[in-house]
């Protein structure tokens, strides 16, 4: 918790942000799993890492929106450091990276078909995210950012479910 409210603070020093945001987040299933296992034996790391590199991807391209007021006030970004164009090329790469962890996490821990099929939806909604927001058109963000990134969630958690379940 420390972490996330921690995260609001370092636009101030460090464009690494989006990245802080992403390992915050990415101890949510570290904790869930610790919460029901009672331990991190077998935890699947893959899964956190793909955490991180899922929010630090969708929070880069959230980003761009800020990236005038972030200039003129002096406060870092990946897209005030490298613009709008090369923050989408990198949330791009981030967002593909999770793809393939979430991946391994569902053949590390051996999942059954629900989460590959699951899995297969929500990278159709990653792919729908970067399809909708353009660098010079930020017009769509919202549904990109909140819908899309909200089906992922749910997608990737109901999947898990029956996979485990099965």
């Amino acid at each position: 918790m420390a972490l996330t409210l921690f995260y609001s603070l370092t636009k101030r020093f460090t464009w690494l942000c989006h990245v802080v945001l992403g390992v915050a987040l990415a101890f949510s299933p570290l904790g869930g799993f610790v919460a029901v296992k009672g331990s991190l034996a077998g935890f699947p790391y893959v899964l956190s890492l793909a955490v991180l590199l899922w929010v630090a991807g969708f929070d880069m391209v959230y980003a761009c929106m800020d990236v005038d007021f972030d200039r003129r006030e002096g406060l870092y970004s990946l897209p005030v450091v490298l613009g709008r164009r090369w923050s989408f090329r990198l949330a791009a790469i981030f967002h593909f990276l999770a793809f393939l962890l979430f991946l391994a996490t569902g053949i590390f821990s051996h999942l059954s078909s629900p989460y590959y099929i699951g899995l297969a939806i929500a990278a159709c909604c990653l792919i729908y995210q970067h399809i909708i927001v353009k660098p010079d058109d930020l017009s769509k963000i919202k549904v990109s950012f909140f819908q899309m990134n909200g089906l992922v969630s749910l997608i990737l958690f109901f999947s898990t479910w029956l996979a485990l379940s099965a």
